[in-house]
């Protein structure tokens, strides 16, 4: 112990005895401090510190003068140690009567100690069961709960509480300490390693509450029961001290807090921590505390639990069940729960289709437990919670808002009070939603909240125990929003007060059903209303009537039964109708409660009646005490009229449905025309009370119907549902689907198909409806079994046929279809009260891998995820009661797998006609929608995957293969992948018998593992003439199958046919597959087959000067002096570059130039003027153009520009520095001059006639000229098309010469580039460039990993593109190389061309800072993919270095030692191409959300450029894509007949995009691009800049 941490020492207790709470205790605190610091007090500790922990009696030994001095020579009665503990407890939890009489003493030495254990823990390392590793200021940020963290350790040093732990070890028997320590260690540890993790949560409130969770033991007095009532004194403990957000979690952590369905994680983490930490008692019967495993910890608190019958150990068992399922889940994420120090590595994720049946149950759990712990951290902190109910107030959908709903509902216990404050709020503001159901659920859920409002602090309280006056009550909050239901506020619209009070029925339901026991706390303000009936206005008297009509029979004794006859027969006789048609239904449901009593049938028969018909008839009804009801026919067509009109009131309209429902019990009513009349009322009465009472109705009403008229009822609703309006389909469902179960098995199964059709509707509203009805005839289909016996294997096939329907909505095309299937899912299956357990067994056993994928499949955000939270919920409770009293899942012997690869573009009915077979025969099916099919066009991958996965939705036992795991059937490596894949389980290829007798990989020799030692599942065709099929290549198991031959007939050429003429093709494809390539624009103008690319009919020939070819051009042009400038070709030296046809050899074109070195600048040029300007401008070698000779004609500019791009990039690639344009006499000429100034060219001499042109060539700007690669044939030739293009080309390089006059722009053609690089690629791989027949391939691949060679296949080469793209983020901070939209990730991508087994040719269109390669080097190094070559269309010096250090060989058709700056030009062009924004929503009509770096989409990222040359650039960009695209559009309508609209962009552009303009606006897709161009322009004009 130094000297200077004694001085800190001695300062430390000077403050401490200073400062409050010590300084009340010590009236001379100041001088007594100041003394003890001046004799070095603390000194005489120093011996204590031997390396043991401090023990408070030695310490107390060595304070005994100060204590004496302090408290009169008086020691306490119980000593020192026990008075001092006490008197901190009493600092704690204050009481009138403690004794204070040795305070200063026990506050002298509370503060000793607290110094004392401060150097303590410096100088000792740290011991869980004794300090608390707190988290660091690095830890807490980001932390809701930090400042409440601060604010609780404040209070832990001022209060002693730490000093209290430790004198608690010696001053009782209890290690309470070492439990509270060791529970923040444990609770720490995991929140640690669970946020390495990555899941989000508080470590401030995980701190907080697992330190303060036990501290209110020490407020339990003598006597009482600390293990049941410290819960209590820690929640006061915190609540004093206003940290009401920790103190929430640390005094809910009982084992039967994990009861409720939704925890924050910080709450699992303690309970667990809790539940882990466990004292016992030794044989001496002191407390000994260890850290203990979940099994061990269970048997020791249910040994400890008070009279633990069958009921609560089965609660028990639940919640242990919660934990376990919670310890698993962090195992899986490699947290450290065995508290060894170290996380482990995280459980390899394994996709579900290579899961066996117990582990897809395993993940599917973790899942369930996963997503609640996210769940609950949006919504644990007051800002989220506010957010949230901001969102559900602006919700404007009723499905969306239904869903928000849900969440409170799940969520309600967990709120705190003032959110549930704000809840009820909220929800009273619902009871005027125009939508009668969302005012019903809103009702029913403030009466539950109500009932519930205490339930966050459910536990034992004192029995001295007071109520806070300032806290708001249960009984509170239930009178005031009784009061506001039944006395709105006058200034609302008298509709919105209607709707209010109508409510109040639901709302006190509600409440009476979820407080049980506590009925009569909430019935007694009830039933005050009904005191006075003579004060009432018949509005309140006629709620308080419908009201005491929907009460419970228990909310009835024979006392009340009396008050309320009296209530309603005092209003009986009411001049308002309602009011006494009110008071007569609840007079007969009081007779029916208590038949012996007539009082309620004598007011009944002297209520006046001579104003309503039916009134009257209603009176006779009751009176005829269960009668037949004879009705005239003129009655049931009055009643028929009266329920049909708005004006009728609602009440009325009840009671003629209650006299038509009576009198269809006569047996002599016209049920089908009642029937019809209610099934009417469903759709289309205003009033949802009336809408629910006509349902059940008829619902009533069916077994008195023949089979024909259920039918003709049930196709109504079906027609119904169809409308797709929500005022008339909102309430089918419920009532179509219990009907439903009335009509006979043929007539049931129509309805089902017609159904099926409805559920590909593209009105989500529709499809809604559809999947509700399902879920209720699903949950209602027990029923049908004693209505129509059937045998077990149709009962079965029904069944699984709505559960498959159910999975399709779970894969439907939107979100709203996606989301109502997680909920029917969550509340018609697994969440069913009424559905058997054996059904809900069985309907997991077939779903359990379809929702697992699901999840995966379609991200959670939004609303979608809150939907989830509802179904998972659910599940969880039913997986978790089925493996702990059920016996859990046996899934029995795992099928066979049946691997079948394709492409499946589109994945068709032959195909699903191929799975169900395969299915049926026992297997279960794969999918693997693979990339290998080089030569084909196809979609992209996610979006052919979504096709399959969509059309297979139903199909149990059938399952997409992982797009991560390509499997080349020609590769044994992959095919013994694929085998190691499934232990213990064979599996068999699916292939057709032409892939048999034709694929090369079944000619090759067999081997291990080669694709002839499979067992196989063969498709044979059936036609007449097919040849016998012969398997003998395969030494596995054959096993041969046939189509049907309609199913034979199908064809991705006739769906593409189809597509292209708008036809359905529901024959062909799944409809729900068919809405959503109709939706998507998918194979619009797609050809099954990649063009190959063939040899440009233009060739380059360089030759020293004039030829005999060169004078036949030469009299084209010049046909007078055709000779004269021969000569002076010949005289100049000057060398000649030929444009050639490639096919008759004709010359085209001409470019005269010489390369001069300084040395002969003046011998070449004659002019020293010129030399001289040339040598000041020139930093090396200059290009002297001469001449450019291109005969008139259509194609004289582009001859023209390919010439100068040729002579000027050979100059490039020789580092020439500067080029001079100084032609030759005679050889002037307008597009020569034209030309030389788009290339940047300015004038730098002026002579007789001409000007002399200069350019710098040392950093050029280059241009790469691809917009016609981005056009689909045949609209990118078309001549119209082909000169938009052009001339827009020219603008643009116009523009671009002004962004560095003087500084070359070098126009390079993609086409040119393809040709050359096609070239190189065939010379590389050894092949011819034209293709030949039969097809010869060489041994490598070609990949293009850019935007250069989409979609086409080079001749004699396998070609497979790497689909990558530059992804911005939305505000375009920055960007990333991943993967197209819709395409496999990169990885798996190269993991697929590394199954090619070839060596790679990797092609792009240019190399510089390689930004893509640098992203696919290491994927290709991972995957061990050989690089054969890196070919570019033009490289620069930079690139080169970069292909040296990655150790690749680079080739380039252009080399370029430096650039400026580069465009791509369709990149500049909005809806033709574009870089991708990130956005989760996909846009209508197969678009992809671009960006354009012009304005005003976004600031140009090409510096240095001044403002108005930015913007004079953006509207040349513009007004050139709209021209181009207006060309487009003329030639579509012509070629197609119809207009070229956004939707159907993806028929004339490769890649169709639309420039992003936010999340909130989206597209009209019925409008052309052009037109959208039209108002961006005008944008742009409006952002002129100044003069």
């Amino acid at each position: 112990m130094t000297k200077k941490r004694i001085r800190q020492m001695n300062g430390a207790l000077r403050r401490r005895l200073t400062n409050r709470p010590a300084a009340d205790w010590l009236p001379e605190g100041e001088s007594f401090a100041r003394t003890l610091e001046a004799e070095n007090y603390m000194q005489r500790f120093a011996p204590l510190f031997h390396g043991a922990r401090l023990r408070c009696a030695e310490v107390l030994e060595l304070c005994r003068p100060e204590l004496d001095a302090l408290s009169g020579g008086r020691e306490p009665e119980q000593g020192w140690l026990a008075y001092t503990y006490d008197f901190a407890c009493r600092l704690l939890y204050p009481e009138e009567d403690a004794d204070t009489s040795c305070a200063a003493g026990a506050v002298f030495l509370l503060s000793v100690l607290q110094v004392l254990f401060a150097a303590e823990d410096e100088l000792l390392p740290r011991d869980p069961a004794w300090t608390f590793d707190f988290p660091t200021e690095e830890e807490l940020s980001g932390c809701a709960c930090a400042a409440s963290l601060g604010q609780m350790l404040r209070s832990w040093k001022r209060e002693y509480v730490y000093e209290l732990m430790r004198l608690g070890l010696e001053a009782t028997p209890y290690r309470t300490l070492e439990h509270i320590a060791g529970v923040h260690h444990v609770a720490m540890t995991a929140a640690r390693g669970l946020r390495r993790a990555g899941i989000p949560l508080d470590l401030a409130l995980v701190s907080g509450s697992a330190a303060g969770h036990d501290i209110g033991k020490f407020g339990c007095r003598p006597g009482e029961r600390v293990p049941y009532l410290h819960y209590y004194y820690t929640d006061l403990w915190f609540r004093r001290r206003r940290i009401t957000d920790i103190g929430h979690v640390a005094a809910n952590h009982s084992v039967w807090d994990l009861e409720p369905d939704y925890l924050s994680v910080e709450s699992l983490l303690l309970i667990y921590a809790d539940f882990r930490v466990k004292q016992s008692h030794d044989s001496d019967g002191r407390e000994i505390t260890r850290i203990s495993s979940l099994a061990e910890a269970f048997d020791v608190i249910l040994a400890k639990l008070d009279s633990v019958d069958d009921a609560k150990r089965r609660r028990y068992m639940r919640v242990y069940a919660r934990l376990r399922d919670f310890e698993q889940l962090m195992v899986d994420k490699g947290v450290d729960v065995t508290l060894r120090g170290h996380d482990t590595p995280p459980r390899p994720v394994k996709q579900t289709a290579l899961m066996t049946d117990d582990e897809a149950l395993h993940a599917l759990t973790m899942q369930c437990v996963g997503h609640n712990m996210e769940l609950m951290s949006r919504l644990t902190s007051q800002r989220s919670f506010a957010q949230l109910l901001e969102l559900a107030r602006g919700e404007t959908n009723w499905r969306r808002l239904r869903a928000y709903l849900g969440v409170f509902e799940s969520y309600s216990l967990y709120l705190h009070i003032p959110q549930k404050v704000q809840t009820l709020a909220f929800l009273y503001e619902l009871l005027m939603h125009r939508e009668g159901d969302i005012r019903r659920q809103a009702a029913a859920l403030l009466g539950e909240i109500i009932a519930g409002f205490h339930a966050g602090y459910a536990k034992e309280r004192p029995e001295d125990s007071r109520p806070d006056p300032r806290a708001i009550t249960d009984v509170e909050q239930w009178r005031l929003y009784l009061d506001k239901i039944l006395y709105p506020d006058h200034k609302l619209m008298p509709q919105h007060r209607r709707w209010i009070g109508y409510t109040l029925k639901f709302t006190v339901g509600s409440l009476l059903s979820h407080c049980p026991g506590r009925e009569e706390r909430f019935l007694a303000p009830v039933f005050a209303y009904y005191r006075r009936p003579e004060t009432l206005d018949d509005y309140t008297a006629f709620q308080l009537l419908d009201t005491a009509g929907a009460l419970p029979d228990e909310a009835y004794s024979a006392r009340r039964v009396r008050e309320m006859v009296g209530f309603a027969a005092a209003l009986s006789r009411r001049e308002e109708l309602t009011v006494r048609m009110a008071a007569v239904l609840l007079l007969e449901r009081l007779y029916r409660l208590y038949p012996g009593d007539e009082r309620p049938l004598r007011v009944v028969e002297a209520v006046p009646c001579e104003d309503s018909g039916t009134l009257r008839y209603l009176k006779q009804d009751i009176l005829a005490k269960g009668d037949a009801l004879l009705l005239p026919e003129d009655v049931v067509s009055e009643i028929f009229l009266d329920n049909l009109k708005t004006a009728t009131p609602w009440i009325t309209k009840q009671a003629n449905l209650q006299l038509l429902t009576d009198f269809a019990r006569s047996g002599r009513s016209p049920a089908l025309h009642i029937a019809t009349h209610l099934s009417n009322l469903i759709k289309v009465s205003d009033r949802v009370t009336v809408r629910h009472s006509a349902g059940n109705a008829l619902l009533s009403l069916a077994p008195r119907l023949t089979a024909d008229q259920r039918n003709e009822v049930a196709v109504e609703l079906c027609r119904g549902l169809e409308l797709g309006q929500q005022e008339f389909t909102k309430y089918i469902p419920d009532y179509l689907g219990r009907f439903a179960l009335w009509l006979p098995p043929a007539e049931l199964d129509e309805v089902l198909n017609d159904l099926q059709v409805n559920l590909s509707s593209s009105d989500s509203r529709v499809t809604a409806s559809v999947l509700d009805t399902v879920g209720v005839i699903y949950e209602e289909y027990d029923a049908y079994r004693a209505r129509f016996p059937e045998t077990d294997e149709a009962y079965r096939r029904r069944r699984e046929w709505l559960l498959g329907l159910l999975m399709r909505g779970l894969s439907g095309i939107d979100g709203a279809t996606r989301q109502e299937s997680l909920y029917v899912l969550g509340r018609r299956v697994f969440g069913s009260g009424q559905l058997g357990r054996h059904e809900k067994h069985r309907a997991f056993m077939l779903t359990e891998r379809k929702l697992l994928s699901a999840q995966d499949e379609f991200s959670g955000e939004g609303l979608t995820f809150y939907y989830r939270a509802f179904m998972l919920g659910k599940l969880y409770r039913f997986l978790t009661e089925e493996r702990l009293f059920h016996g859990g899942f046996d899934f029995g012997e795992p099928r066979p797998v049946a691997f079948f690869p394709g492409t499946f573009d589109p994945f068709t009915l032959s195909h699903k006609g191929i799975v169900r077979a395969i299915r049926d025969a026992g297997f279960e099916v794969l999918l693997a929608i693979d990339e290998f099919s080089w030569s084909k066009r196809t979609q992209p991958t996610h979006i052919r995957r979504r096709i399959a996965a969509m059309s297979v939705a139903n199909e149990f036992h059938v399952h997409l293969f992982p797009e991560d795991f390509p499997v080349n059937i020609a590769n044994p490596d992959n095919l013994r992948r694929l085998r190691q894949a499934f232990p213990g389980r064979r599996v068999s290829i699916v292939v057709g018998s032409d892939v048999v007798a034709h694929a090369s990989s079944y000619r090759k020799t067999p081997t291990a593992d080669s694709i002839h030692t499979f067992d196989h599942v063969v498709f044979r065709r059936t036609e007449p003439d097919a040849e016998p099929a012969d398997y003998g290549c395969i030494t596995g198991h054959v096993v041969e199958l046939t189509l049907p031959p309609q199913l034979e007939e199908i064809s991705s050429t006739r769906i593409r046919e189809a597509v292209d003429a708008n036809r359905d093709v529901s024959n062909l494809i799944d409809p729900m597959a068919q809405e959503f390539i109709y939706r998507q624009g998918l194979y619009l103008r797609e050809p099954q087959d990649k063009p190959v690319l063939r040899t440009e009919d233009l060739t380059f020939i360089s030759c020293p000067g004039p030829e005999e070819r060169t004078d036949t051009l030469l009299r084209r042009i010049f046909p007078a002096s055709a000779a004269a400038m021969c000569r002076r070709l010949m005289d100049s030296g000057d060398e000649l570059m030929l444009l050639c046809d490639g096919v008759s050899g004709d010359v085209l074109g001409a470019a005269s130039y010489r390369c001069l070195d300084s040395q002969h600048l003046f011998a070449r040029l004659n002019d020293p003027t010129l030399s001289g300007i040339v040598r000041q401008n020139a930093g090396g070698r200059t290009l002297l153009l001469s001449g450019l000779f291109v005969p008139k004609g259509q194609r004289q500019l582009d001859f023209g520009q390919l010439l100068l791009t040729e002579v000027l990039t050979t100059a490039l690639s020789r580092e020439y520095t500067y080029a001079l344009y100084c032609p030759l006499e005679g050889a002037v000429s307008g597009y020569g001059r034209q030309l030389m100034q788009l290339q940047g060219f300015v004038p730098i001499q002026h002579r007789d006639g001409y000007d002399v042109l200069g350019v710098d060539m040392r950093r050029p700007i280059v241009l790469s000229r691809n917009v016609d690669t981005a056009i689909k044939a045949p609209l990118g030739t078309s001549p119209r098309v082909a000169e938009a293009i052009a001339s827009a080309h020219r603008r643009l390089q116009a523009a671009l010469t002004k962004l560095q006059p003087g500084s070359l722009v070098l126009s390079l053609s993609a086409g040119v580039i393809y040709h050359r690089l096609l070239q190189r690629i065939t010379a590389r791989n050894g092949v011819p460039a034209e293709p030949l027949v039969p097809r010869q391939l060489g041994p490598d691949i070609c990949v293009p990993y850019g935007k250069i060679l989409r979609g086409v296949a080079v001749p004699n080469t396998v070609t497979k593109t790497l689909r990558t793209d530059k992804v911005y983020e939305a505000d375009l901070s920055a960007y990333s190389i991943e993967a197209y939209p819709d395409y496999s990730p990169l990885p798996d991508q190269v993991r697929t061309i590394r199954a090619f087994d070839r060596p790679v040719i990797l092609v792009d269109d240019m190399l510089h800072d390689g930004k893509r390669i640098r992203c696919l080097a290491p994927l290709l190094e991972e995957t061990h993919t050989p690089v054969d070559q890196v070919l570019v269309g033009y490289l620069t010096g930079v690139g080169r270095d970069l292909m040296e250090q990655l150790g690749y060989p680079v080739d380039g058709i252009y080399y370029l030692p430096n650039l400026r700056m580069r465009f791509v030009e369709s990149t500049l062009y909005p809806f033709i191409g574009g870089d991708t924004v990130r956005r989760t929503e996909r846009l209508p009509g197969g678009l992809q959300p671009s960006v354009n770096r012009i304005l005003p989409y976004a600031a140009p990222e090409f510096s240095p450029m001044d403002g108005r040359t930015a913007w004079e650039l953006s509207l040349c960009c513009l007004e050139n894509a709209r021209d181009i695209l207006l060309a487009l559009e003329t030639e579509f309508r012509s070629l197609y007949a119809r207009n070229l609209t956004l939707n159907r962009l993806g028929e004339a552009v490769v890649l169709p995009l639309c420039p992003d303009k936010g999340g909130c606006i989206t597209y009209d897709v019925s409008r052309a691009a052009s037109a959208c161009l039209e108002g961006d322009i005008e944008l742009l004009k409006r952002m002129r800049p100044a003069d």
